[in-house]
């Protein structure tokens, strides 16, 4: 869209047929040829640019942007303060997350969810790595363990045009129904996509797979295939695992990689026992470039439209002075 931030001063192209009829009316006794009438047309759109500039010209654009972005799930539960990994579960889980949020290319998006009893969207998808950081520090160890719910926070934050009813799919374990049975929302058809084809979003779950209220988390791995979207899991703790102890009850806690690695299986996603750099820099490199073009921005094209006048006056006048060895 052409737009002007001085409108106003557009009465000036008034002065385009003055000169027009000037023109024509001083060289009225003169032949006209090929060579003039050209030459005429490009002073002509030289005066006109030249006057259009004067009005300051914009024109709205649609930029293209990366539209890479990759949401964490990050299990705050209170299995995570087992200590068989040192120092303990959780501090390994930011300490991962940090060095995903360090090494990630930067023009990707990245968001947080925390979950425990229930799930938070703790920092929407950005490029602001201070944001990240400042957002990982105010997290904190709480009761019980929802990764279901985390995944469902996480697959609407990535998907909103989806259309995801949240509340509907909460209701559903509140109800305590057959596990079994289908969820009470389900995707429309025109939103399905085949697994795992979405490559410009995914997921990363970080947990150690235990989960014990909120949505099924099968279930949730199944919506986010239906909707294409990938979920890699990294497991934190060992498979023998330590005892936590908690309001006087000691209860001894286990990586349940199995979970995990059925969530990424159904996802087409992949499964890593804890996480090293060339795994962190292998989950950001199956993220492929896309582009969007949702970036609007105003473009001031004055200058632009000064220098393209300005040329085509001295086109015209050089052809003139090179037929007539003349200007006027």
């Amino acid at each position: 869209a052409l737009t002007f931030v001085w409108p106003s001063l557009l009465w000036l192209l008034l002065l385009v047929p003055v000169a027009i009829t000037v023109y024509l009316l001083a060289r009225r006794y003169e032949p006209a040829t090929t060579g003039s009438v050209l030459t005429g047309v490009v002073v002509v759109l030289g005066l006109t640019s030249l006057l259009l500039a004067i009005a300051r010209p914009k024109v709205e654009l649609n930029l293209p942007t990366r539209a890479d972005e990759l949401m964490v799930v990050l299990d705050i539960s209170g299995s995570m303060r087992a200590d068989d990994v040192d120092p303990n579960r959780f501090e390994v889980a930011k300490a991962t997350l940090k060095d995903m949020i360090a090494t990630q290319p930067p023009s990707t998006r990245l968001g947080l969810v925390t979950t425990a009893a229930t799930a938070t969207l703790i920092q929407p998808a950005t490029t602001e790595r201070d944001q990240l950081f400042g957002a990982l520090d105010t997290v904190n160890l709480q009761t019980g363990s929802a990764i279901g719910s985390g995944l469902l926070i996480g697959l609407s934050e990535l998907l909103p045009a989806a259309g995801i009813d949240v509340q509907a799919l909460m209701n559903d374990s509140i109800g305590g129904g057959d596990p079994d049975a289908p969820p009470s929302w389900e995707p429309n058809p025109n939103v399905e996509r085949p697994a795992g084809s979405n490559r410009s979003k995914a997921m990363v779950l970080i947990s150690d797979g235990g989960s014990n209220v909120g949505p099924d988390v099968l279930q949730m791995a199944e919506l986010a295939a239906r909707l294409g979207i990938r979920i890699n899991t990294i497991g934190i703790g060992t498979r023998e695992g330590a005892v936590v102890k908690a309001q006087g009850v000691s209860q001894r806690v286990s990586l349940e990689q199995a979970v995990l690695a059925d969530v990424a299986d159904i996802t087409l996603g992949r499964y890593y026992e804890g996480a090293s750099t060339q795994d962190l820099q292998q989950i950001f490199e199956a993220i492929e470039a896309s582009l969007s073009f949702d970036n609007r921005r105003s473009l001031e094209v004055s200058a632009l439209a000064m220098l393209l006048g300005t040329l085509l006056l001295l086109v015209g006048m050089a052809s003139k002075l090179a037929r007539q060895r003349r200007i006027l």
